[in-house]
């Protein structure tokens, strides 16, 4: 038992340098998932999409994109972020930390259906982002990432804030 820990061990430690040293070198990184937000009390689900291109070692300009829907007691629910700014990393051994602050726009629908007519009113509001997450490695180009963001939306005069969860892969650009 001791000796296949130690191989998986061995072959971690082996597999962790390419990861780490092309994780260093991207210039650019792409992800996409599955994402998990609220409107209120009802529960959306959706993706999102990131682009984050490098400009220093540590820090990077992020353009975030994602989409949520959801439905409950005949009305649906959608909910569409649009956001960009400053991404924050360190980059070790196959991890990747990163904290960012995104703001931008959420455009927010809601609607129901009559005798087969969709009604549905829309808002774009403000919405700003902080929070972050981590980038495991699977390969010199792939990663998993899991992040938690905290989004406020401002909308007549109030401030929505609700939780955003995302999961997915990295695609790492190779370096110059």
């Amino acid at each position: 038992m001791r000796l296949a820990g130690g191989i998986v061990a061995l072959v971690l430690a082996a597999t962790a340098g390419p990861a780490a040293a092309a994780a260093d070198s991207s210039p650019a990184e792409l992800f996409a998932g599955y994402s998990y937000t609220k409107n209120g009390d009802e529960s959306l689900n959706g993706g999102d999409v990131s682009l984050a291109i490098r400009l220093t070692r540590w820090i990077a300009a992020e353009a975030d994109l994602s989409a949520h829907y959801g439905s409950s007691l005949g009305t649906h629910d959608r909910r569409l972020f649009f956001m960009g700014g400053p991404r924050f990393a360190y980059r070790s051994a196959g991890f990747t930390v990163f904290t960012h602050y995104l703001a931008g726009g959420a455009r927010t629908g809601s609607g129901l259906t009559v005798l087969g007519v969709d009604i549905t009113q829309t808002r774009t509001d403000f919405a700003m982002a902080f929070g972050g997450g981590v980038d495991a490695s699977v390969s010199d180009r792939w990663a998993v990432r899991a992040q938690a963001d905290y989004a406020l939306i401002r909308s007549d005069g109030a401030t929505e804030k609700e939780p955003r969860f995302s999961a997915g892969f990295v695609y790492r650009f190779p370096g110059r």
